[in-house]
């Protein structure tokens, strides 16, 4: 097995990534931007960026996620001119663009996750919409639809989202103000917030905890990505309604999401909250790296 490093650098001065993938089977993480239109897939082996796909039009790309048993790239495709967002579907190992869904009118797709059957759910950031893709049938359209994921005007409503461990439920990761939706997949409409205690999950005017973005399993155990820092969140409730947080600062701000890699946490410092909302220049390299989980027992000492 190719041994994965801690950090990747990426060369990009202007993509401003924001999603990150991994391919178990090729052992390539992949990277979106928010500026470009080029998809990157990164050889965990050896650092080597090559362009895996890249747009004619002015897109963001966002979240990602691959299906490593069916072999395909979802990829959160979105026009904030519009606004107006959709899901690509790639081979993953051809590069081919395979289907196209439409979905958000009004709104845009953020990010996506995927079931035990390879079903892709879709946040949208503007709208208080999850929608639901089959590649198997072409079906696609919204899932749920729920005014208490309402965004306030100008802000970021839903961003991550995840299917619990146990294939159950849908939880969707709340900005502004930083919160956690859930919902049975069975029963889409019975949407709840999700109790927190231990660490404050909102801190308000917080540099380094802007709010809920990327959320990822480890196990049992869910871990929420926010700027400059991550919070763990340990499920109280056998139906996931309930948990405690720990929260931790990261060793470099600038953090959008994360994924998986041999049971390790990999996030990706994109940048984005200081170059796109403070208008600032990014502290560069942008890169992905191995989010030390250590950090949440010695933080604990």
């Amino acid at each position: 097995m190719t041994e994965i490093r801690d950090v990747y650098p990426l060369s990009s001065h202007m993509s401003l990534p924001e999603g990150v993938a991994f391919d178990a089977k090729t052992r390539r993480f992949f990277a979106t931007g928010l500026m470009g239109g080029q998809l990157i897939e990164i050889d965990a082996a050896t650092g080597a960026e090559r362009v895996f796909y890249s747009y004619a039009g002015p897109v963001q790309l966002s979240g990602a996620k691959v299906d490593d048993q069916r072999r395909r790239l979802w990829v959160c495709v979105s026009d904030i001119s519009g606004p107006r967002g959709g899901l690509d579907v790639f081979d993953v190992d051809s590069g081919a663009l395979l289907q196209h869904f439409e979905l958000a009118r009004g709104g845009i797709c953020n990010d996506v996750c995927l079931d035990g059957d390879g079903v892709a759910y879709v946040t949208d950031s503007f709208l208080p919409v999850i929608y639901r893709v089959d590649a198997r049938d072409g079906s696609a359209g919204e899932f749920i639809r729920d005014a208490q994921m309402t965004p306030p005007p100008g802000a970021f409503g839903l961003n991550g989202v995840v299917v619990t461990p146990d294939g159950r439920y849908l939880i969707g990761g709340f900005t502004t103000p930083s919160k956690l939706f859930i919902a049975a997949i069975k029963d889409p409409q019975g949407v709840r917030e999700i109790a927190l205690d231990g660490d404050p999950f909102a801190v308000p005017n917080d540099p380094q905890f802007t709010g809920a973005d990327g959320i990822v399993f480890i196990g049992d155990v869910l871990y929420v990505i926010n700027d400059g820092g991550v919070q763990r969140v340990t499920f109280t409730a056998p139906d996931y309604s309930a948990g405690r947080v720990k929260s931790v600062h990261a060793p470099e701000a600038g953090l959008t999401t994360a994924t998986v890699v041999d049971g390790e946490l990999y996030v990706i410092k994109a940048e984005v909250v200081r170059a796109m909302h403070m208008r600032l220049p990014p502290n560069l390299p942008f890169k992905i790296y191995r989010f030390p989980r250590s950090l949440f027992e010695a933080d604990a000492e």
